[in-house]
């Protein structure tokens, strides 16, 4: 899965760009880059990444 289908996915959670970008650390415009297609720095891709990570972990934590 790449950080585009990762931000789309978060997003159909019902995250908000904004919420995304104050967890990782970073701003609204540049989640909104990413999520049409625009390359992000590794950094960010990897806090992303990890963001992912623990909400899908933690909705399965829930459904459990």
């Amino acid at each position: 899965m790449n950080i585009q289908e990762m931000l789309k996915d978060l997003l159909s959670r019902g995250h908000t760009q904004r919420g995304i970008a104050v967890q990782i650390g970073t701003t609204q415009p540049t989640i909104f880059r990413a999520v049409n297609g625009a390359d992000v720095r590794y950094e960010l891709g990897k806090a992303i990444e990890n963001f992912y990570t623990q909400e899908v972990e933690l909705a399965r934590l829930k459904s459990a």
